[in-house]
């Protein structure tokens, strides 16, 4: 019986050690960004807003998670803690509720030090993470 209780109490205690290391190794592992992969498509803000409110389940087949280089004119930058989030604005015909492109720059990996204007012609590219209410791009840098 005794033999039975360390062998329990010695396999907790090791699938408690595991699991802190892994939460640990993912904690600290490095943010991924975009900079180094390849665009899967190159497109303008207002296409890709169009195609995601006419037909928001073809556009997640196809742009769902990959990485796309969107360019547009900037509307606004919003600071979030360490990161930044960069607005692109699309047509006024093309977005009667008002949308656009959310575009999320982490701190450290490619925000410029003097940052683009609002109504400056601009390309970033970032992983597309779906559509809600605006198409939202995580892990951005600035082309």
């Amino acid at each position: 019986m005794l033999k039975r209780r360390t062998f329990f109490w010695s396999g907790s205690l090791l699938l408690i050690l595991i699991l802190a290391a892994r939460g640990i190794y993912l904690y600290t592992k490095p943010h991924r960004s975009a900079e180094g992969e390849m665009a899967a498509y190159s497109i303008t803000a207002d296409s890709l807003f169009t195609q995601y409110q006419k037909d928001e389940q073809g556009a997640d087949k196809k742009y769902l998670g990959k990485v796309l280089e969107v360019k547009g004119r900037l509307a606004d930058i919003h600071h979030n803690g360490h990161s930044e989030i960069w607005i692109l604005s699309v047509q006024p015909g093309e977005s009667p509720g008002g949308g656009g492109i959310n575009c999320q720059l982490f701190e450290g990996e490619g925000i410029p030090a003097t940052h683009p204007k609002p109504g400056d012609e601009i390309t970033l590219k970032g992983r597309c993470t779906g559509f809600l209410m605006d198409v939202n791009l995580a892990d951005c840098v600035p082309q």
